[in-house]
């Protein structure tokens, strides 16, 4: 079996345990649905990003800033990537567990990309706590689980201590 890491592999499962994982009660139209927004959304946020940083490398360099820069915000492709993330989610084979981190890690986006529209600076720094709280967690999830995953290997490879 390949030990290449994929896409979405957080457990470094079998793809055994992938293939039997839950899809949810969507029915095939819900899921294409969901694709297709995730699509979408995918191309805003990637194809906004690179305006942004395109936009602002040509003022860098002496060009003149477009009117409407500073309404095209980083929080557009950041909402946009985070929606993308939590609907694909729900359209692939998944655990329970790697459900919930892939919604919190796709909320932790939206939430990073809706402070930038905020003025009250109160809320923002509670958001941004949020934000830094669903990032650790969701990490601090993988790092354990991948531990837990090398310590029982390292257990099976070490040969027997009984004489």
């Amino acid at each position: 079996m390949d030990d290449s890491s994929e896409p979405f592999d957080e457990f470094g499962h079998s793809q055994q345990s992938v293939q039997d994982a839950p899809r949810g009660p969507l029915s095939c139209w819900t899921r294409a649905g969901l694709q297709s927004i995730s699509f979408v959304a995918l191309v805003s946020a990637f194809s906004t990003a690179v305006l942004i940083v395109a936009f602002h490398t040509f003022r860098v360099f002496g060009g003149t800033q477009p009117a409407f820069l500073p309404v095209l915000k980083s929080a557009i492709p950041l909402i946009a990537i985070g929606i993308s993330y939590i609907t694909l989610v729900f359209t692939i084979p998944r655990t329970g567990a790697q459900r919930v981190l892939g919604v919190l890690v796709g909320l932790a986006f939206v939430l990073w990309g809706a402070e930038q529209f905020m003025h009250d600076q109160g809320w923002i720094s509670f958001i941004d706590d949020i934000v830094v709280f669903l990032f650790v967690l969701d990490l601090s999830i993988v790092v354990w689980e991948n531990l837990k995953r090398s310590l029982r290997e390292r257990r099976l490879r070490k040969p027997s201590q009984a004489a």
